[in-house]
Protein backbone atom coordinates (compact mmCIF):
# COMPACT_ATOMS: atom_id res chain seq x y z
CA UNK A 1 0.00 0.00 0.00
CA UNK A 2 1.47 3.19 -0.76
CA UNK A 3 2.48 5.58 1.92
CA UNK A 4 -0.11 8.21 1.06
CA UNK A 5 -3.44 5.45 1.60
CA UNK A 6 -2.17 4.84 5.29
CA UNK A 7 -3.53 7.16 8.12
CA UNK A 8 -1.34 9.13 10.38
CA UNK A 9 -0.84 6.07 12.54
CA UNK A 10 0.74 3.87 10.26
CA UNK A 11 3.12 6.46 8.78
CA UNK A 12 4.13 6.66 12.01
CA UNK A 13 5.03 2.84 11.94
CA UNK A 14 7.32 3.47 8.87
CA UNK A 15 10.63 4.05 9.79
CA UNK A 16 11.85 7.11 8.48
CA UNK A 17 8.27 8.81 7.67
CA UNK A 18 8.61 11.09 9.95
CA UNK A 19 11.53 13.78 10.12
CA UNK A 20 12.47 17.18 12.07
CA UNK A 21 12.73 19.00 9.05
CA UNK A 22 10.59 17.29 6.66
CA UNK A 23 12.58 15.81 4.49
CA UNK A 24 11.77 12.27 4.14
CA UNK A 25 8.04 13.57 3.76
CA UNK A 26 9.15 15.98 0.94
CA UNK A 27 10.96 13.11 -0.80
CA UNK A 28 7.88 10.94 -0.47
CA UNK A 29 5.85 13.16 -2.10
CA UNK A 30 8.92 13.37 -4.57
CA UNK A 31 8.10 9.39 -5.44
CA UNK A 32 4.88 9.59 -5.40
CA UNK A 33 4.85 12.23 -8.40
CA UNK A 34 7.26 10.20 -9.94
CA UNK A 35 5.16 6.90 -9.84
CA UNK A 36 2.33 8.92 -11.16
CA UNK A 37 3.92 10.35 -13.76
CA UNK A 38 4.72 6.86 -15.14
CA UNK A 39 1.55 5.68 -14.70
CA UNK A 40 0.34 8.71 -17.07
CA UNK A 41 -0.10 7.35 -20.76
CA UNK A 42 2.20 8.23 -23.20
CA UNK A 43 2.10 10.92 -25.62
CA UNK A 44 0.94 10.33 -29.04
CA UNK A 45 4.79 11.32 -30.19
CA UNK A 46 6.13 9.25 -27.52
CA UNK A 47 3.61 6.10 -28.91
CA UNK A 48 5.08 7.08 -32.68
CA UNK A 49 8.46 6.79 -31.65
CA UNK A 50 7.95 3.29 -29.73
CA UNK A 51 5.66 2.37 -32.66
CA UNK A 52 8.78 2.95 -35.73
CA UNK A 53 11.64 1.83 -33.18
CA UNK A 54 9.60 -1.95 -32.84
CA UNK A 55 9.04 -1.60 -36.87
CA UNK A 56 13.27 -1.11 -36.70
CA UNK A 57 13.85 -3.70 -33.76
CA UNK A 58 11.76 -6.16 -36.27
CA UNK A 59 13.87 -5.30 -39.28
CA UNK A 60 17.43 -5.63 -37.63
CA UNK A 61 15.98 -9.33 -36.47
CA UNK A 62 14.75 -10.19 -39.62
CA UNK A 63 18.29 -9.07 -40.91
CA UNK A 64 19.91 -11.06 -38.11
CA UNK A 65 17.85 -14.11 -38.62
CA UNK A 66 18.65 -14.05 -42.52
CA UNK A 67 22.33 -13.56 -41.57
CA UNK A 68 22.25 -16.20 -39.32
CA UNK A 69 20.35 -18.87 -42.08
CA UNK A 70 23.17 -17.51 -44.78
CA UNK A 71 25.85 -18.55 -42.24
CA UNK A 72 24.57 -22.16 -41.67
CA UNK A 73 23.99 -22.64 -45.12
CA UNK A 74 27.43 -21.72 -46.39
CA UNK A 75 28.73 -24.09 -43.19
CA UNK A 76 27.13 -26.81 -45.01
CA UNK A 77 28.10 -26.36 -48.40
CA UNK A 78 32.19 -25.80 -47.05
CA UNK A 79 31.45 -29.47 -45.21
CA UNK A 80 30.46 -30.68 -48.59
CA UNK A 81 32.96 -29.52 -50.75
CA UNK A 82 35.46 -30.28 -47.68
CA UNK A 83 34.63 -34.09 -47.57
CA UNK A 84 34.22 -34.00 -51.70
CA UNK A 85 38.01 -32.47 -51.31
CA UNK A 86 39.12 -34.90 -48.98
CA UNK A 87 37.59 -38.13 -51.39
CA UNK A 88 39.23 -36.46 -54.13
CA UNK A 89 42.69 -36.07 -52.51
CA UNK A 90 42.54 -39.83 -51.08
CA UNK A 91 41.80 -41.06 -54.41
CA UNK A 92 44.75 -39.09 -55.70
CA UNK A 93 47.44 -40.57 -53.23
CA UNK A 94 45.71 -43.83 -54.00
CA UNK A 95 46.65 -43.49 -57.52
CA UNK A 96 49.44 -41.80 -57.32
CA UNK A 97 50.78 -44.82 -55.34
CA UNK A 98 49.78 -47.23 -57.89
CA UNK A 99 51.35 -45.31 -60.35
CA UNK A 100 54.72 -45.34 -58.37
CA UNK A 101 54.51 -49.05 -58.29
CA UNK A 102 54.24 -49.38 -61.52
Amino acid sequence: MPPSKLNPSEKANIPGAQSQNGIANSASLFSEMAVLELLQPPAQGLDDHLIEFSEALKTVAKALRQAAEGKASAQVEAAEWREKYELERARNLQLEELFLKN
